[in-house]
């Protein structure tokens, strides 16, 4: 090898020396844990020893080089320190060791330094390259040819600063060492000629032997600066990450926590490093709940899931947790790392609307979807335990009056403290619900027997007995209840509600405030109501239905002053069909309201046959459901009804029950005065069983009381009753109101209302109910009925 350096005279124990040092420093494992010891990176430490083994090579084949030749005039220097040397002549035998060590060191110190993964470069004190390894080559992505021509004024390739900008020759660090004698290092970038950019570490050491020149180690330091990057990156997410992060050793001692960590759980960094997660516990976890968790991160390297844990402060919070195991290098777990968030408060919001979606806004109690499955969920845990479930079905009696009279305001206070009231009623393992409106829901579970569902009905019932006081208002309520039974009523739960609401239905018919159990014969009766409600619906297009009047007519001659309309229905299947039966299935199933328009219509005409036939004076009489006032257009119907048919408004009566004037709302108020205005008179049917008041009886402007056919009937068995007939007659009298009694069978009956002032009479000894044309003969002919 040749080299444009002259050295003084070397000696194989001088190399021996040196050799030994360098070899100390050659092994790289060493090298790092001499950084991790003296805190200075690997590549300074790697490059101070690589640089002596260059100047030990450098040594050792000047030395062979003087033991060969006497000195010659220097050549251009070899590109690789592997290139071959010049064969030696035969040595004396005086120096046969000496030559021996000195020829020998080459080629060992040849194969070390193209071991190295550094590139290591040796440069003259004018900077031309005395010599290069292999790795430096590849690192510069240059060839040998190329790296040969390595000068340091001129170098192949452009260094660049960490701003992109061009490093100056005379700054790079060999260039430094040349100039003032010292070491030098540098971190700086190259773009390759494939366009690649490499970060590389430049330690350069001048050598001290007679100004030999500068060896330079160099590093590829650029998947180290990347990780450093990804690192420092990492850190940062974890320092700002807005979740809690917690690294833990694989025993379980917290390592390191991020300030979101802090302000999640309250413990500052120096209260949990070294300590166990386990501070966090909540104590809502069994120990199958954490033994679950860690199977998980056992057999999949993670698990993730919602937990309760404890705050500092003591409260509990609820956190989305994910749990990872890191492994080592050797496949076994190093770390664990948890992130969690606080999801407290949308679990509280999560729960609000699960709440919302399943209760009753207005009382709080389980809306009908929560009680079906609570019901579902009681008739499985019977057949477990081979007790009893009872569904109660319950009904408001009368809260559409309470509406109607004291505004809805009122009646949701009076639902709410109905509801209070039914929640005390029954025990913790029981449910209570509101389906709609004033219906409400009762699920009895584990019942011996069916005794004990009579027991708590009766129980509701004395408990809704008392009064309600509502915002001044003393408001009386009473419940209708229907029982079924499961399993003696119904397998199923869709079965046992519609049990239940068939034994509700017959309460409701047996006077209200009442209950009753569900019995076959019950189940008989609501299939036969189905089987009436189907019928009736074709019952006014099929031609069924017709029209009876009777007579509503003076006491004192027999006048008749008007017939009321009755209406009659003949089915070719179910034969006579009584109203009493019909007219709550009309009610119940919406068909009310186009029966009482075919009653009006067809009264009418017949009216108007009347006065065809010369009897003008004869009103006819028509009731009227309550649901009319619930809906529009009834004042449009009759207006156009008495238009077809030419009748005068004048002769046409409206019977309203009593329930109608307690609606008083402005909506009823503003159609009875419409019909009022109109000519149409207004009679007040069955009175005396309702809760009419005389301001409505004033406001409204009433024309006829109707004493209800019951009090008539009772007047002669009781002083009571005929007391009670008096009163309203003499009630009637002093407002001016025409009173009319209904139900009179009796001459006896007569006589009693007609002495307490009693002047109009309806009843059987009045005039029986008759068909249309026998109403014309009866009206038409030369005597008035008596």
């Amino acid at each position: 090898m040749s080299m444009r350096i002259c050295h003084a005279p070397f000696t194989a124990p001088r190399f021996r020396a040196i050799a030994g040092g360098v070899a100390v420093a050659a092994s790289r494992p060493a090298l790092a844990a001499t950084t991790h010891g003296l805190d200075a990176p690997p590549w300074l430490l790697a490059g101070a020893a690589v640089a002596g083994m260059l100047v030990t090579l450098a040594l050792c084949a000047l030395a062979r080089r003087r033991q060969q030749h006497p000195p010659a005039p220097p050549v251009q220097p070899s590109a690789d320190l592997t290139a071959t040397a010049e064969v030696p002549p035969p040595a004396s035998s005086a120096s046969t060791d000496a030559e021996r060590d000195v020829g020998a060191a080459p080629s060992t110190l040849h194969a070390v330094m193209d071991a190295l993964d550094d590139g290591v470069m040796l440069h003259s004190p004018t900077g031309q390259l005395l010599a290069s390894n292999a790795a430096l080559a590849r690192i510069f992505g240059l060839g040998p040819a190329q790296v040969g021509t390595f000068d340091l004024d001129h170098p192949p390739l452009a260094f660049l600063r960490d701003d992109d900008r061009p490093c100056p020759a005379h700054c790079l660090p060999p260039r430094l060492s040349l100039t003032d004698g010292a070491a030098h290092e540098a971190e700086l970038s190259i773009v390759r000629s494939n366009g690649s950019r490499r970060r590389l570490a430049l330690h350069a050491r001048p050598i001290d032997t007679n100004g030999a020149g500068v060896v330079t180690t160099v590093t590829d330091i650029t998947h180290q600066r990347h990780t450093d990057a990804r690192l420092r990156l990492a850190d940062k997410a974890i320092e700002h990450s807005p979740d809690a992060i917690m690294i833990t050793t694989a025993e379980g001692q917290i390592l390191r926590v991020n300030p979101a960590f802090t302000r999640l759980t309250g413990y500052r960094l120096d209260e949990v490093i070294g300590h166990s997660p386990a501070i966090l516990r909540s104590g809502q976890h069994d120990a199958a709940f954490y033994a679950a968790l860690w199977d998980s991160i056992h057999r999949n390297g993670r698990w993730a899931g919602e937990i309760w844990n404890r705050h500092k402060r003591g409260h509990l919070f609820a956190e989305r947790l994910s749990i990872s195991a890191v492994d080592d290098a050797a496949g076994h777990v190093s770390h664990y790392v948890a992130v969690f968030s606080d999801i407290t408060a949308a679990k509280t919001e999560a729960a609000r609307i699960t709440h919302l979606a399943q209760h009753d806004a207005l009382t709080g109690l389980p809306n009908r979807s929560l009680m079906t499955d609570r019901l579902d969920q009681a008739l499985h845990r019977s057949q477990r335990s081979g007790r009893q479930v009872a569904l109660l079905c319950l009904d408001l009696d009368r809260f559409k009056s309470v509406n109607d009279s004291f505004g809805h305001a009122v009646g949701d206070l009076l639902l709410q403290q109905v509801a209070t009231r039914l929640v005390g009623c029954v025990r913790e393992t029981d449910s209570v619900g509101r389906l709609s409106g004033d219906e409400f829901m009762v699920v009895l579970t584990d019942l011996l027997d069916a005794e004990q569902a009579g027991q708590v009905a009766r129980k509701i019932l004395a408990a809704l007995a008392p009064p309600f006081d509502i915002d001044g208002h003393r408001v009386m309520s009473t419940f209708s209840i229907g029982i079924a039974l499961y399993p003696t009523d119904a397998a199923a739960a869709k079965a046992l509600q519609q049990h239940a609401d068939t034994a509700l239905y017959h309460a409701k018919a047996s006077g209200r405030n009442a209950y009753r159990y569900f019995t076959d014969a019950m189940n008989a009766r609501a299939e036969q109501r189905l089987t009436l409600e189907s019928h009736l619906r074709g019952a006014i297009a099929n031609g069924e239905l017709n029209l009876h009047f009777q007579p509503l007519a003076c006491i004192d001659d027999g006048r008749v002053v008007a017939m009321e309309a009755l209406c009659r229905w003949h089915n070719p299947v179910l034969g006579e069909v009584a109203p009493e039966v019909f007219i709550p299935v009309a009610e119940e199933s919406g068909l009310m309201v186009d029966l009482d328009y075919w009653v009006l219509e067809q009264a009418c005409r017949t009216a108007a046959t009347w006065t065809a036939h010369g009897a003008t004076r004869v009103g006819v009489a028509v009731n009227l459901s309550h649901l009319h006032f619930r809906r529009e257009g009834l004042v449009e119907q009759v207006r156009a009804v008495l238009a077809r048919t030419r009748v005068p408004a004048t002769l046409l009566e409206l019977e309203l029950s009593e329930s109608t004037l307690l609606q008083g709302g402005p909506e009823v108020t503003a159609t009875l005065n419409s019909l009022k205005a109109m000519g149409v008179r207004l009679v007040i049917n069955d009175f005396g069983t309702g809760y009419s008041s005389l301001a409505h009886l004033r406001r409204y402007q009433v024309d006829r009381l109707k004493i209800d056919r019951r009090f008539i009937q009772a007047m002669e068995q009781t002083a009571d009753d005929a007391a009670i007939v008096r009163a309203l007659i003499e009630l009637g009298q002093s407002m001016r109101i025409e009173v009319l009694a209904e139900g009179i069978e009796t001459d006896a009956q007569r006589h009693g209302v007609h002495a307490a002032g009693c002047h109009l009479a309806q009843g059987r000894l009045m005039g029986a109910p008759m068909d249309a044309e026998a109403t014309v003969a009866l009206l038409c002919a030369p005597t008035t009925l008596r």
